[in-house]
């Protein structure tokens, strides 16, 4: 089992016509992604819509994911959950229940209604490596929170708590060359992941890193994996894959996220209804335009 290093899948909450996670379906996702051989899997992050589930929403997600990963692999796959909250005793509470459902680590966006600074955002994980005794993955969502991490804000965190990952944009206009290889020189020694996450960005050549965190990687699994190992092992991948796994990042971007994702899980096969509110359903040209791209998925058909 790792820990927030190589290929991490970030699924969906698939939703029922009455607007209830549907655990089977949830099941199955982590199941095909542990058996094509990703690392692990997170549930409950922006992909999942975490934050808008109620706290025994949650419990059930967490145990299902679990108990997916513990029997769809020889070697079980681990299950991060996202445990990020508006308040910190918020934060604190999810980390204490994803432990208690087994998770094996923790991924954290730190937000609030206004803006945080460096001394607030460490005494949010000060509070979290408290409370638990799990590895916890920085969710650095810098355009959403108006917070960018520091490499010496990582360092610190690293020193002072239980953050041993990153998972940080690799898609941001203003991010600079190089980004990765900072990140490590500032925590050196200290057994941090360096993580990058926008599907875009990845299929298309972003510098190497310690692991890809990804949505897209939950529903086509098997092609996420084969990328991976190709670019670790420093191989050329398979063109046709390349391509088709960057028409499908260039489609999904220009969709509201969540929505997306979902839009694409259903036209795949997996049964979901549309996020919960605000956000809305992908609308019909959309839908055709992904359509239009799973229909080329190499080797394989679209279910509707």
């Amino acid at each position: 089992m790792t820990s927030f290093r190589g290929l991490l899948a970030y699924p969906i909450t698939p939703l029922t016509s009455g607007d209830a996670p549907d655990l089977d379906a949830l099941a199955a996702l982590v199941g095909d992604a542990a058996r094509a051989g990703v690392d692990g899997v997170v549930v409950l992050a922006s992909s999942g819509a975490g934050v808008t589930f109620a706290p025994e929403e949650r419990d059930a997600v967490v145990r299902a994911a679990v108990a997916a990963g513990s029997v769809a692999a020889s070697a079980r796959v681990a299950v991060h959950v996202a445990v990020s909250g508006a308040s910190t005793r918020e934060v604190v509470a999810r980390a204490r229940a994803a432990r208690d459902d087994g998770a094996d680590g923790l991924v954290l966006a730190p937000f609030s209604y206004l803006p945080l600074d460096e001394d607030e955002v460490v005494a949010v994980f000060e509070a979290v490596a408290t409370a638990v005794d799990l590895p916890v993955c920085y969710y650095n969502r810098s355009v959403q929170t108006a917070y960018d991490l520091s490499p010496e804000a990582l360092a610190r965190l690293a020193r002072a708590t239980t953050v041993s990952a990153v998972k940080d944009p690799a898609s941001t206009p203003a991010r600079p060359i190089g980004r990765v290889a900072t990140l490590r020189a500032a925590t050196e020694g200290l057994g941090v992941s360096v993580g990058l996450s926008g599907d875009a960005a990845i299929v298309g050549g972003a510098e190497a890193a310690d692991a890809w965190h990804t949505g897209l990687a939950a529903l086509v699994p098997s092609e996420y994996v084969a990328l991976r190992r190709a670019r670790a092992a420093g191989a050329e991948p398979d063109a046709p894959l390349v391509a088709w796994l960057r028409d499908l990042a260039a489609v999904l971007a220009g969709l509201r996220p969540v929505s997306g994702l979902h839009a694409l899980a259903t036209l795949l096969g997996v049964p979901t209804a549309p996020p919960r509110g605000p956000s809305l359903p992908v609308p019909p040209d959309g839908v055709a335009r992904l359509r239009e791209v799973v229909a080329r998925r190499p080797g394989r058909r679209a279910a509707g």
